[in-house]
């Protein structure tokens, strides 16, 4: 269960009631998403396809044709033919610092996951 959480851009980070910090980033540009998956696999995207072919293919190789995980990447098919795509991080810490850089948050190097996370947390629910 979450303590606390935000989102701000395509990122919801998540403090757990345990402190752990969980980061999701859910993809606007799809297709970028499926090119750094691509990237990472070896596998030849062909430039005719679309969004919707892409992930199929991807999904196909990968996973059990409606739902592939594949490194830190989750690519789920729907019924519809929709792609979707999520990144949740293992170096939650790095992915932090992404975040904050991308909002003007000035992180202290001195504090733990938990503490910049929740602060992190604090500072986008501010509205600042």
């Amino acid at each position: 269960m979450a303590k606390k959480s935000a989102i701000t851009g395509e990122y919801i980070i998540t403090v757990e009631d345990s402190g752990t910090i969980r980061i999701c980033k859910i993809y606007d540009n799809v297709m970028g998403s499926l090119r750094e998956i691509a990237e990472m696999k070896d596998f030849e995207i062909d430039p005719k396809w679309n969004t919707q072919e892409t992930g199929r293919r991807i999904v196909r190789e990968f996973g059990d044709g409606t739902q592939a995980e594949i490194g830190e990447y989750v690519v789920t098919r729907r019924a519809s033919g929709k792609i979707e795509t999520y990144r949740t991080y293992a170096n939650t810490k790095g992915a932090l610092r992404e975040i904050a850089e991308q909002i003007g948050f000035e992180a202290d190097p001195q504090w733990t996951t938990r503490q910049f996370g929740s602060k992190l947390v604090d500072f986008v629910n501010s509205g600042k």
